[in-house]
């Protein structure tokens, strides 16, 4: 299957690069939010099948990640000011682009892990162009990281400044992590069970561990804010939410944080809602030994509800 590649120019002139996987006659439209430390190209799978499904499909690399880059050199390096905000606003942005080209027709908005949290601060802002959101290894504020990560980032800050990247850091949250799955085969055990996609995780040449100081704080206080339940009271309550998610993904606290998240939205009068735990599953659903199940539920979910009237 065929793809396209682009970019466009942010409000503060960052390129923000984004693939498109494009058919003749979409019966929707679904527009990808990847994951911390990856990138967009990552879901080359998933688009090519839902594109078989007959979706268009949009996929940006958030900014300093991926091809959203001057250069390799700038790979984590984050120069702004509020990096959760400037990504959700580069999110409208495909969304405009969208919008643009198919004026009429259903966006979902699928998002996973950093893009799950970016997703659900999104539908709060602009949940007017969106007619459902999938949330791929998404979590609740995790207190005892959360709390740590932002006292120790804001300390570093003060001796390295903003820009700098903390190993202090990273190990608190990705080994952290990891230490769930001992003994380690590598450092990303933690992301699947299946170790050839691990091994393609661990050796693409555009992940990245290290980030600027600024950006952990960044999202740490984007997780708590999103987290609040004036946020989950903010989301539009017409949407309908698909969560899915392994009960052995750290992120998610073994299923316990995700489950905190599904009920948040419905007791914030959310009317349709589900819920999907795999067992034994880790962060990467979508590359776990299990795949084809859970793409399979993916397109059945999404599938149903482009069919239903209430959708519609």
């Amino acid at each position: 299957m065929s793809f396209s590649t682009h970019t466009f120019s942010a409000k503060d002139g960052e390129k923000i690069f984004y693939y498109r996987w494009k058919v003749a006659s979409p019966k929707g439209i679904v527009q990808i939010a990847h994951g911390v430390g990856e990138h967009a190209g990552r879901y080359k799978r998933i688009a090519e099948i839902l594109q078989k499904q007959n979706y268009d499909v949009y996929a940006n690399d958030h900014r300093i990640h991926g091809n959203s880059i001057k250069s390799k050199e700038y790979l984590g390096v984050y120069e702004g000011e509020n990096y959760f905000e400037d990504a959700v606003n580069d999110m409208y942005d495909l969304t405009k682009i969208i919008q643009q080209e198919y004026p009429k027709e259903k966006i979902i908005l699928f998002g996973h892990s950093m893009g799950s949290l970016l997703s659900r601060q999104y539908i709060t802002e602009y949940g007017e162009n969106i007619k459902a959101l999938i949330l791929s290894g998404t979590g609740s504020y995790i207190k005892s990281l959360g709390s740590i990560g932002l006292v120790g980032a804001n300390m570093v800050k003060l001796f390295k400044g903003r820009k700098r990247s903390s190993n202090t850091l990273k190990s608190v949250f990705f080994s952290e992590f990891n230490k769930k799955f001992k003994p380690n085969r590598t450092q990303v055990d933690w992301i699947s069970r299946d170790e050839k996609e691990v091994d393609l995780f661990a050796e693409d040449p555009l992940r990245i561990e290290d980030f600027s100081i600024s950006m952990f704080i960044d999202i740490l206080k984007g997780s708590k804010k999103i987290n609040d339940l004036e946020t989950f009271k903010a989301t539009p309550k017409h949407i309908p939410i698909y969560i899915f998610s392994g009960d052995k993904d750290p992120v998610g606290e073994m299923g316990k944080g995700v489950q905190k998240v599904a009920s948040q939205y419905i007791k914030a009068g959310i009317n349709d809602l589900t819920l999907k735990l795999y067992e034994g599953g880790r962060h990467e659903m979508l590359n776990e030994i299990n795949k084809k199940e859970v793409e399979q539920d993916f397109l059945n979910w999404l599938n149903s509800h482009i069919q239903s009237k209430e959708y519609s």
